[in-house]
């Protein structure tokens, strides 16, 4: 199969750059935070800095710590210098993991951003806990999520089309598993063809362990959950896949820093073909899915959303999971849709133009199976567009 062209040379990186910090700081000023400080790998990325993958692990005791303020250039404390953006000040890092570290941290704080300030922290380790507060009297240090949060939820039209490659390349790669799903295949063969490929294609990273769930057509065969419904996502090994098991796919990577997602059910034969009742748990699902879409626009809350689903179907998921979720630099993010916070939370987020999020509700019926599938969004100025393209066979 051709892959679909991406204009990839229409993303300017630096414009993306500073559109991001200057949403962050529209959002600093409308919560009245002096100063962020940031250490959650994906709020760095966000903020614009650049943490090289094969170094990732470094990130458990050698964070990179960044200190974006109202106006004045960002401060990154790292010793990686190829990601930070030219103008940023760059420092040595801080082990905020120790009392050392985290005097230190404060000492750089008085300097950058002086008493009476109000920062938002969006992570702490155990030292920042014990002592970051009573090394900074006078500063107050606030919950840096209201701010991360409300500017990461619109995305830009570089960052929409960074999404959009990061879908593409997961899909393509999906195609080659999907093929490869035939009885006798064990499930890490699944994920040798998928990280393969992925990386062929030039994916940036892998972010979950690929899942080949094996569901079965009813609770009672499952495995035990806390909540006694159906256990997916169930982690893959090397078992051998059967003819005629069902299959819940469930993978995700990204591209420069953007995440894909993508969910589908399949069953594993040589010639598959679900029989009446699963196919039925499909059309409910597609009418759900068509339901939902019908009320995505502008203006509508995430209420509006699950009230159109529970019109089709009361259950729209499994008791773990939601009816939907932010995509961004995280693979879950806000907004959060049909989650057990309830209706009352859903009403509380308005839909705009620049939100991106997967739908993915689950259609189960015990005795015969169901079906799941995600389907990425964005939200437009009069509607939404699609940016999952994948099929749905061998339901349709």
């Amino acid at each position: 199969m051709n892959d679909p062209v991406i204009d990839l040379v229409s993303i300017d990186h630096g414009r993306m750059r500073s559109a991001r910090r200057a949403r962050l700081r529209d959002a600093m000023r409308a919560q009245q935070v002096d100063a962020l400080v940031l250490l959650g790998p994906s709020n760095v990325e966000y903020a614009g800095v650049k943490q090289p993958c094969a170094d990732a692990m470094r990130m458990h005791y050698e964070p990179v710590v960044v200190v974006v303020r109202s106006d004045d250039p960002v401060h990154v404390c790292t010793r990686f210098a190829e990601g930070v953006a030219p103008g940023d000040e760059l420092a040595p890092p801080i082990a905020v993991e120790t009392p050392s570290g985290v005097l230190g941290l404060a000492a750089r704080l008085r300097e950058l951003v002086g008493a009476g300030a109000r920062i938002g922290v969006d992570e702490y380790t155990s030292a920042m806990l014990d002592g970051l507060g009573a090394a900074l009297p006078g500063v107050e240090l606030v919950d840096a999520s209201p701010v991360t949060g409300a500017a990461r939820v619109i995305k830009t039209a570089d960052e929409i089309a960074c999404q959009r490659e990061a879908q593409r390349i997961n899909e393509a790669a999906m195609y080659d598993v999907e093929h490869a799903l035939v009885p006798g295949v064990r499930q890490n063969e699944l994920t040798a063809i998928f990280l393969q490929r992925i990386f062929e294609l030039g994916a940036t990273a892998n972010i979950i362990d690929p899942i080949w769930s094996l569901t079965p057509r009813s609770i009672a065969a499952a495995t035990h959950t806390a909540n006694a419904d159906v256990g997916f996502p169930l982690a893959s090994d090397d078992r051998f896949l059967r003819e005629g098991d069902l299959i819940l796919c469930d993978t995700g990577l990204s591209w420069n820093g953007y995440h894909s997602d993508f969910g589908k059910t399949w069953i594993c034969s040589l010639d598959p073909r679900p029989s009446p009742a699963l196919q039925d748990c499909y059309r409910q699902w597609r009418a759900l899915f068509d339901e939902v879409c019908v009320v995505i626009r502008p203006g509508a809350s995430c209420g509006d959303l699950v009230r159109a689903a529970q019109r089709v179907e009361q259950k729209y998921g499994l008791s773990h999971f939601y009816l939907g979720h932010g995509v961004g630099c995280d693979g879950a993010e806000m907004p959060f849709i049909g989650s057990d916070l309830g209706i009352a939370f859903d009403d509380t987020i308005e839909l705009a133009a620049g939100m991106t999020f997967v739908l993915e509700p689950v259609v189960w019926r015990d005795g015969v199976g169901g079906y799941r599938s995600e389907e990425l969004v964005v939200v437009t100025d009069d509607g939404f567009e699609r940016l999952s393209r994948y099929g749905y066979q061998p339901f349709a």
